[in-house]
C-alpha cells in the first residue's frame, strides 16, 4: 500500500510539474504575441507617418503645377494629382488604422461647420465623382456650428462618400443630408445602387469582410468609420431600399463650446493647441 501511495505521489508530482512547465509556456507565448502585436502597431504607425508628411508636401504642389494651354499636360496632371489624392486617402485611413490599433487616439475639439467638411472631402473626391458623373447635393438643416474633433469626422464623411462614389451608380446624385434633433446630430449619405453583399449587417463594418459569395473583401475604410464614430461617442447604421443605401451617422450635439474654430479637417493649421480640449 506505501508503495502504491508513493508512486501515486510521484505521478501527481509529474503532472503537477507538467502542467506548470506548460503554464509557463502559455504565458511566454502571450507575452510574445502581445510584444508582437506592439511592435506591429508602433512599425504600421511609424510608416504611416513618414508617408503622411511628404504626401501632404506633394499635394501642396501638384496644384501649382498645373500646365496652361496644353491638354496632353494637362491630362497628365489630372491624372498625377489624381493619383496622389487616392494614395492620400489611403494613408489616412492607414494613420488612422494605426492609432485605432495601439489605442493612442486623442479627441481634440472645435467648433465646426458640417458642411465645410463635407465639401472639402468632396474636393478629395472630385476625380471619382466627376469620372462617375456623380453629382453631390446637400440638404443641411443646421442652424449653428456643432462641437466635435474635425479630423476624424472629417475622415468619417470622407469613407462614407468615396463608399458612396464606388458602388453609386453612373450619373445619380449623392445626397448628404444634415439635421439634429436638440441633442443629436444625424448626418445620411444616400447613393443610389445595389446594397451591400453581406450575409449580416455588421459584416460590413469588419475589416475585410466578404460577401456569402466570397467576393473582394470591402477594405477597412468602413471599419475606421465604425471605431471613429464609437469614439466620438456616436454610432454608424446603414438601410438598403429597393435601389438605394443611406448611411447613417449619429453624433451627440455638444453645447461646450472650446476657443479653438476650426475651418476644416485640419484646425491646427489655423489654431493652435492652446485652445483645443483633449479627451
Amino acid at each position: 500500500m506505501e508503495s502504491k501511495s508513493m508512486y501515486h505521489e510521484e505521478e501527481c508530482g509529474e503532472k503537477c510539474e507538467e502542467v506548470a512547465f506548460l503554464s509557463r509556456k502559455i504565458l511566454d507565448l502571450n507575452k510574445q504575441l502581445i510584444e508582437s502585436e506592439k511592435a506591429k502597431s508602433r512599425f504600421l504607425s511609424l510608416v504611416a507617418s513618414e508617408l503622411n508628411n511628404p504626401m501632404t508636401a506633394l499635394l501642396g504642389l501638384i496644384p501649382r503645377l498645373a500646365p496652361q494651354n496644353d491638354e496632353r499636360l494637362e491630362a497628365i496632371h489630372s491624372l498625377v494629382h489624381e493619383e496622389a489624392l487616392i494614395l492620400d486617402f489611403r494613408i489616412q485611413n492607414l494613420v488612422a488604422a494605426a492609432e485605432i490599433e495601439s489605442g493612442e487616439q486623442n479627441i481634440t475639439k472645435a467648433l465646426i461647420d458640417p458642411v465645410e467638411l463635407v465639401n472639402e472631402a468632396a474636393e478629395a473626391l472630385k476625380y471619382p465623382l466627376k469620372a462617375k458623373n456623380i453629382q453631390l447635393v446637400i440638404n443641411n438643416t443646421l442652424e449653428k456650428k456643432i462641437v466635435t474633433d474635425p479630423q476624424k469626422l472629417y475622415l468619417i464623411l470622407k469613407n462614407i462618400l468615396a463608399n458612396g462614389c464606388c458602388y453609386g451608380r453612373n450619373d445619380e446624385k449623392l445626397e448628404v443630408g444634415i439635421h439634429e434633433n436638440g441633442t443629436t446630430v444625424f448626418m445620411t449619405v444616400k447613393n443610389r445602387g445595389e446594397g451591400p453583399n453581406v450575409e449580416y449587417k455588421p459584416q460590413i463594418f469588419t475589416r475585410f469582410a466578404h460577401g456569402p459569395d466570397g467576393g473582394h473583401g470591402l477594405g477597412i475604410g468602413l471599419s475606421i468609420v465604425r471605431e471613429l464614430c464609437e469614439r466620438l461617442g456616436g454610432s454608424i447604421d446603414y438601410a438598403s431600399g429597393e435601389d438605394t443605401v443611406t448611411f447613417t451617422v449619429t453624433l451627440p450635439l455638444e453645447t461646450l463650446l472650446p476657443t479653438s474654430e476650426a475651418c476644416g479637417s485640419n484646425e491646427f493649421l489655423f489654431e493652435s493647441f492652446d485652445g483645443a480640449i483633449e479627451l
